[in-house]
């Protein structure tokens, strides 16, 4: 959610120590109180002692902006999915509540780097049960390792941050092997370092999930085998909530209390928790104020005055972790073309899109993927700004004269913090590009249609895109957007290490990240991401567009929400008056 101020953020640093052996064991904790890394809150209720008293029981409404996608949670891609599943699965490694870097056990207790930064040593929680009833131990985390090491075939597809962050499959994975100690404990050992390796388990994708019900529920079988139901009926995890067997697609997916969980210390409050899918913003907006549901995300950047001024609201406001942009795949004429790319990126008038799509200082114009907020952060050298004659030069010093004949995609029935009004947007730089001397063929698809998917699969030439960063650092952001593996692209293997997404396979840029990626001390890496971003600027690898805030509504009755830049949020300490 990038945007102008509020640049508390300390990246990563604390990642690179891990590298040198260091090991966590300080408990997790909850509060009720945001911390100033994560966002803001106005308007919480406070009794008259001060500080309020968690209470138990009741429902919470959640308006979410759609169903999710999957709850498998390795194919996981979406925010939605993510919502849900941070809440019912637990990872190894946690981010602290409202953090973007700090990391906190969850199911390791603790953990151990060797000095080459290659073998990591998890040492266990102990006495944890799946919600089905079985063991979490070193065979249950060995079992969902070797999942993602040895993906099946048929769920490859489907996937996106096991490939990205472990760059292939089997004996191509960065997982070089995982192996069981005793029951309380078992080593990863990578090929090659990644000095962000601990805060990348905390990413929900890399779960723990129950391996019964995974066989039970044919998870491996891919989405497109009916006899693979796991996600629809028993997503299964060790959280402080679970799966109710309760999910009516576009009405509710409901998560209830976990009465077994092992953190007895943070066990949650409410019984229950029922997301309501609401595409439309104004109309989220309705069931919010008439108490149709108690909370909504990604509030309108014209509705934050609204909610902030309403007696019976607070807006909780995360620090801006986020980009939204164009991607151009290189692999699709003419977009192999720079000179196109550039056409493209200084054709669009930032300043009008934000003007008319997120007032209220919702979001600043971005030049890059990476964030101001970041140390690694450069102004982008190369395309600077917003100049007609420039993109008309470059057009015209293309191999695609006017009128330049291309598809633009755009996603439907969704409403992203980057990304807030898709078919307006997409028609306001629809006009820009024609009046440089593009000729656009709208194309869309639902965002849970398939859309995410085929984008990151580089079928879309030019497309929407956005990315609200996992932890705050390069490697969660270009790191992934232009990674390369030997894993399918769509249904093509590629002959070498392709980068599917943007087709940026730059030797330089490939050579640039690896070394970026295994340095372990935090200052030369931040000059290598530097380096790195600089060669990808002057590729001119997509057009950012917008550095986002996102904010969330809720009734004046929620307690205990901690906001996270990165929206990993917990609702275990929610409560409910």
């Amino acid at each position: 959610m990038k945007h102008r101020l509020r640049a508390l953020l300390a990246v990563a640093a604390l990642v690179f120590a891990a590298c040198g052996g260091s090991t966590a064991t300080s408990p997790i904790a909850t509060s009720a109180t945001a911390p100033t890394t994560g966002g803001t809150a106005s308007g919480t209720p406070a009794a008259a002692s001060g500080t309020p008293v968690a209470t138990n029981g009741g429902t919470w409404v959640f308006g979410s902006a759609t169903d999710p996608t999957t709850l498998d949670a390795i194919l996981m891609q979406d925010g939605e999915s993510i919502r849900i599943a941070q809440q019912i699965y637990e990872t190894l490694v946690k981010l602290a509540p409202g953090s973007a870097s700090t990391l906190v056990p969850g199911l390791a207790k603790s953990w151990d780097a060797s000095a080459d930064g290659l073998t990591y040593t998890f040492h266990l929680q102990t006495g944890v049960k799946f919600t089905d009833g079985t063991d979490f131990n070193a065979d249950a985390a060995v079992y969902n390792v070797n999942r993602w090491k040895n993906l099946p075939e048929a769920l490859q597809g489907d996937d996106y941050y096991d490939i990205t962050v472990f760059a292939g499959y089997g004996d191509s994975s960065l997982i070089k092997s995982v192996t069981k100690v005793d029951d309380a404990t078992f080593q990863m050992v990578l090929t090659t370092p990644k000095a962000d390796f601990l805060t990348a388990m905390t990413l929900a994708p890399f779960s723990m999930q129950s391996p019964t019900a995974l066989k039970a529920h044919n998870a491996d079988k891919g989405s497109k085998d009916t006899s693979n139901d796991y996600w629809q009926k028993a997503p299964t995890g060790t959280g402080p909530f679970m799966f109710a067997g309760d999910f009516v697609s576009g009405d509710h997916y409901t998560i209830v209390k976990n009465p077994n969980y092992w953190d007895t210390a943070n066990a949650a409050h409410l019984d229950k928790v029922i997301f309501k899918p609401i595409a439309d913003s104004a109309q989220r907006l309705t069931a919010l104020k008439s108490g149709t549901v108690d909370t909504i995300d990604f509030v309108d950047a014209n509705q934050l005055k609204d909610v902030s001024s309403d007696s019976n609201l607070q807006l909780v406001t995360r620090s801006p972790l986020d980009i939204g942009r164009l991607n151009m795949n290189q692999n699709i004429k003419p977009f192999d073309d720079i000179n196109v790319r550039k056409a493209i990126s200084y054709a669009i008038d930032r300043k009008a899109i934000i003007d008319t799509f997120f007032p209220n200082g919702a979001a600043q114009a971005a030049d890059s993927d990476l964030l101001p907020s970041m140390p690694a952060y450069a102004a982008n050298a190369t395309i600077a700004g917003y100049d007609q004659q420039k993109a008309k030069d470059a057009l015209a010093a293309s191999n695609c004269h006017a009128p330049c004949k291309i598809d633009f995609w755009y996603p439907d029935s969704v409403s992203r913090p980057y990304m807030v009004d898709p078919k307006g947007e997409f028609e306001a730089i629809r006009t820009m590009l024609e009046a440089v001397g593009f000729q656009i063929t709208p194309q869309h698809l639902a965002w849970k249609g398939g859309y995410t998917g085929a984008e990151a699969n580089g079928k879309y030439g030019l497309a929407f895109i956005g990315w609200i960063y996992d932890y705050a650092d390069p490697a969660d952001g270009p790191g992934i957007f232009y990674s390369t593996s030997l894993a399918k692209c769509g249904d093509v293997t590629p002959a070498k290490p392709h980068n599917c997404e943007a087709a940026e396979d730059n030797p330089a840029v490939v050579a640039g990240m690896a070394k970026a990626i295994a340095e372990p001390d935090a200052a030369k890496r931040t000059q290598d991401w530097k380096d790195v971003m600089a060669l990808i600027n002057a590729d001119v690898a997509d057009a950012p567009l917008v550095w986002a805030g996102s904010s969330l509504g809720l009734t004046k009755n929620i307690h205990g929400f901690v906001p996270s830049p990165t929206q990993t949020e917990y609702y275990n300490a929610v409560w409910k008056s």
